[in-house]
């Protein structure tokens, strides 16, 4: 069996893989395996001064443990009727973006998908070549709008076309998903604070900003926000500072938001994918101009204390993200992750979409003292 390419112009490929083991799944039944277990303890002792020795606390278990695991089960797999459901995807310009666009527009969601043009990093030719794909590739559910998230002017004019074109019946926008990226890759010193900046405006300010415009219409649909957070939020990386900031910045106003918005029925859910599954946004041609950009930036001074053999080497130590950027790097998992969070009834507050080994760098990174991590990967 064979299926449409997800990214703007690729190839028929093969249907997905089957899906490999739900993690996430599995960490939503820690919680009520314990609960069956600690009522299975606490019943045990009436049972047995009442003489039902038979009802040991292992037979109670059996018995709670399947009940609970299964009304779990059925309440995980619930999804909303998306139908007359609007959602903002921002960063559609990225192949997450565009797939995630495609995706959700099959299962019937009336889709903004908002496309960044800077007019620096993407011709106009290359933009209205995906946005056309785009339009072409989907239903007349798909609205192609153009945002900068880093502009207060065009997220007003998003909003104001969004009210105007929602569907027949709905008060607002189901979910808002920050997809939007913009990265500087370099040791602090050598970044230019206007990249920096760029940085903080495009993947923290921005998102936060949407949000809060978007707010009021969530709360009235009793909607979500979709955050989707670099897992380079919990793994300190060298050559990418300003980019990891901003992705634990996010996680912490992903988590307070949630605690805020809890009263009015509306979900936050932070997506946190790894490279190696999402792929990367760095051209060749874009490590080149950063490159430039940040030897002129430096001094005279500083150049001559780094030295430039140390500084090409930096720069050719990023060319393994460039590869990443080939139309080989799988969605499916991300694009799953994405896709559970618009469309399940209950989803849960965290997807981690990541390979294995950046899965155990994670939980290592979160869980286990900075002093481990730093012997095992420092």
């Amino acid at each position: 069996m064979r299926r449409a390419s997800l990214v703007p112009g690729g190839p028929v490929g093969p249907a997905p893989p089957p899906p490999g083991f739900p993690w996430e799944l599995a960490e939503r039944c820690v919680i009520p395996v314990i609960f069956a277990h600690a009522a299975a303890a606490i019943l045990s002792v009436p049972a047995a001064i009442l003489g039902f020795h038979s009802a040991s606390m292992l037979r109670l278990f059996l018995w709670i443990a399947p009940a609970v695991l299964a009304a779990l089960f059925f309440f995980h797999n619930l999804k909303v009727n998306a139908a007359g459901k609007a959602v903002l995807i921002t960063g559609c310009e990225s192949r997450i973006g565009f797939a995630l666009a495609r995706q959700l527009d099959e299962l019937g969601f009336t889709v903004f998908a908002a496309f960044e043009d800077t007019g620096g990093e993407k011709s106009s030719s290359e933009l209205t070549t995906t946005t056309s794909a785009l339009k072409e590739q989907s239903s007349g559910r798909v609205h192609v709008v153009q945002l900068d998230v880093s502009s207060e002017e065009q997220i007003h004019k998003v909003k104001e076309y969004i009210q105007e074109n929602l569907p027949r019946g709905a008060t607002g926008v189901w979910a808002v998903v920050n997809l939007g990226v913009w990265a500087c890759f370099g040791e602090a010193e050598w970044l230019p604070f206007g990249a920096v900046k760029r940085c903080a405006d495009v993947n923290l300010l921005g998102s936060i900003r949407l949000t809060q415009i978007f707010l009021p219409q969530l709360r009235r649909t009793k909607g979500r926000v979709v955050n989707v957070v670099s897992a380079l939020g919990s793994i300190p990386t060298p050559l990418r500072s300003p980019y990891c900031a901003c992705a634990a910045a996010v996680r912490a106003f992903s988590d307070c938001l949630r605690l805020e918005m809890r009263r009015w029925g509306v979900d936050v859910v932070v997506v946190t994918p790894g490279e190696s599954l999402s792929g990367s946004f760095l051209t060749e041609e874009r490590l080149v101009d950063q490159a430039r950009s940040m030897w002129a930036w430096l001094g005279d001074a500083a150049k001559g204390e780094i030295g430039q053999d140390y500084f090409e080497m930096k720069v050719r130590s990023l060319r393994p993200y460039v590869e990443m950027q080939q139309p080989e790097v799988e969605l499916y998992a991300v694009l799953r992750a994405l896709t559970d969070a618009v469309s399940r009834t209950f989803p849960l507050h965290r997807y981690q979409p990541v390979q294995p080994q950046e899965r155990l760098k994670t939980f290592v990174a979160e869980h286990m003292p900075r002093s481990f991590y730093e012997i095992v990967y420092g």
